[in-house]
């Protein structure tokens, strides 16, 4: 486990979350909208409004992608915030993006991939900026969603289960940490599986969610935790995973759907039955803790510090929280 560790913690999908601490020099934690306090750091800024919440995010795509494959780009920009949305407890209303390009064919692709998952996930593209003869290219896509319950990354409890689900059908995309694990799937079937998402939040079933983002597995529960200021015991054997990616691999991979759920112990087998009935694998993985520690125990009950959060914050974000 300790190598592990080691090869974990280096990882360039850590490395770059934690210069997300540096924007809290220039931003507040905590605002205020309408009286109502809106968190930063989480999947959304959830901001109160009526009887439910608006949802806000955006995503910036990776470049590498950008240049290699412009239309799963465009695809893929849709895809990260739709899941940023449901892994809220909400559903997308609409989405615009910001694209600078360097020529007409690359600008077709990346609006035909954006055009495609847009109407797959049935979110409209309502708006957005283009420029055709940018030196660097680039690709940025915003949401806008709503929810009635949140399922927020501020909220997880002591002794809640940590429950990962995924779909372990698919395959990696060549030279990139990408699980594609949706584009084979029925615009009906990708739906169906995300509405269980908030189905879950409605039904009052769950105390977090997160969606797993390129941070991967392990940097999508410590963005988690941080926010709720709680620790974890990870069973690292346990995690569910494609049987042909090598464990540190999928730990670190953007898995295309995948969540991570922090829930009531009584309710986790309900919660699994909801997904696996779907064909998703759906597993608890740890359990949480008091102590913002996060360790990895093995099945011979040997356990390793992955992570001290208290003193070595990822994200910086979780003191924003008083408890």
């Amino acid at each position: 486990m300790r190598e592990l560790i080691k090869s974990l913690k280096s990882s360039e999908s850590l490395v770059q979350k934690k210069a997300i601490s540096d924007i809290w020099k220039y931003f507040p934690k905590v605002c205020q909208i309408n009286g109502e306090d809106v968190l930063l750091g989480d999947d959304t800024a959830a901001i109160k409004f009526d009887d439910h919440y608006l949802l806000l995010a955006g995503e910036g795509l990776y470049q590498p992608l950008l240049k290699s494959n412009p239309y799963l780009a465009g695809r893929t920009s849709v895809l990260t915030n739709v899941n940023d949305i449901y892994s809220m407890g909400g559903r997308p209303v609409a989405i615009v993006d910001v694209l600078f390009s360097s020529d007409s064919k690359n600008t077709a692709e990346i609006l035909r991939g954006i055009g495609d998952n847009a109407a797959r996930y049935k979110v409209p593209v309502v708006g957005g900026h283009i420029t055709q003869d940018a030196e660097c290219p680039s690709l940025s896509v915003f949401i806008l969603g709503k929810a009635k319950n949140l399922l927020s990354s501020f909220n997880a409890k002591v002794g809640d289960d940590l429950v990962f689900i995924s779909n372990s059908k698919g395959k990696f995309v060549s030279g990139f940490n990408f699980w594609d694990s949706s584009s084979m799937l029925g615009d009906e079937e990708v739906l169906n599986d995300l509405e269980l998402i908030a189905e879950i939040a409605e039904e009052g079933l769950a105390d977090t969610a997160k969606d797993v983002s390129m941070a991967g597995l392990v940097g999508s529960i410590l963005m988690l935790l941080e926010s709720s200021r709680k620790g974890a015991l990870l069973s690292i054997d346990t995690i569910p995973r494609p049987c042909e990616i090598p464990l540190k691999e999928w730990l670190l991979a953007f898995p295309s759907f995948g969540f991570i759920l922090s829930l009531r112990p009584e309710n986790t087998d309900k919660v699994k039955d909801k997904f696996q009935k779907r064909g998703l694998r759906c597993e608890k993985i740890g359990q949480v803790i008091s102590d913002m520690k996060v360790s990895f125990v093995n099945k011979a009950g040997e356990k390793e510090l992955f992570w001290d959060l208290k003193t070595t914050p990822l994200i910086g974000v979780g003191d924003s929280i008083l408890n």
